[in-house]
């Protein structure tokens, strides 16, 4: 035996989950999770490869055994989508990693929630992990519902559960200029979300918690005092420093606006469908 925490990467293939995994693999011994046809010859190098789909709770289970920490990744990862997909992947896919987890008795569920959580408060709201969530489209609405079970698998099944609300994942190297205002106040560095996932396995004594996961931006949507405070974490990364265009958006603050609602119920609540319906 290694010595070394056994961790599942569901979603594995993803920028995040690929990332993480080039980063951490030689601290923990990985299992990594997705679709077939999603891993590339790289992935093998990294951990133990395996095949499945999150909506298969069976295939889950068999995965899962022996595995001291789950990093669920896996889901519909477009906050533009629409509901079928939500269901399926970000609901159900959800509870099959939870219940697979509980069942195969691993100490602790890492959940990929998002700002989108809490995206629906107004501009200049600074959120906090402990203020009401707050969704601003069905995309936010399923990371709602995983951190809600995560809550019940905790405190009714014993499973340690962390929530981390993903902000705006992305290379700095690729931003040249300033996108809306979302991308400037959610903007999340790679290393320091793989830092925060890395502190979030390590950390003893957790129960349930949910935690902002964006880089120390000068101008925030997601607070990081707790994050700061309970796990020691510092963000490397700030957007407003990373080049002249985001520096010179301090001028702009007050066009730090968000996108508009992505993702909602227009197609099933629209008077066509309701027509049809009658």
């Amino acid at each position: 035996m290694s010595g070394k925490r056994r961790v599942l990467i569901t979603g594995a293939a993803g920028a995040i989950g690929t990332g993480f995994a080039q980063w951490a693999h030689e601290s923990y011994e990985l299992r990594l999770l997705d679709l077939p046809g999603r891993f590339t010859e790289n992935h093998a190098t990294l951990g133990n490869l395996i095949e499945c789909d999150i909506r298969d709770l069976d295939a889950l289970k068999a995965a899962f055994s022996g595995v001291d920490t789950v990093i669920h990744l896996g889901g519909e990862r477009r906050p533009s989508a629409l509901w079928d997909d939500l269901l399926t992947l970000n609901i159900v896919g959800t509870y099959n990693a939870t219940a697979a987890a509980i069942a195969c008795g691993c100490r602790r569920l890492i959940y990929a929630s998002s700002v989108h959580a809490v995206s629906g408060y107004p501009t200049g709201f600074h959120v906090r992990e402990s203020d009401p969530v707050r969704p601003g489209d069905l995309y936010g609405v399923s990371k709602v519902f995983g951190e809600a079970l995560g809550s019940y698998a905790a405190h009714s099944e014993g499973l340690s559960v962390v929530a981390l609300r993903i902000g705006a994942f992305q290379d700095p190297a690729t931003i040249d200029e300033p996108e809306p205002g979302w991308m400037l106040k959610d903007f999340c560095a790679p290393i320091d979300l793989y830092r925060l996932i890395a502190d979030s396995i390590d950390a003893e004594d957790i129960e349930f918690e949910i935690f902002n996961a964006v880089s120390g931006n000068l101008v925030s949507r997601l607070e990081m005092k707790k994050a700061s405070r309970q796990l020691g974490f510092v963000p490397e990364y700030d957007a407003f420093q990373l080049s002249s265009p985001f520096r010179n958006a301090l001028d702009a603050v007050g066009t730090l606006d968000d996108r508009a609602t992505l993702s909602g119920m227009r197609a099933d609540i629209s008077p066509r469908s309701l027509t049809a319906q009658g």
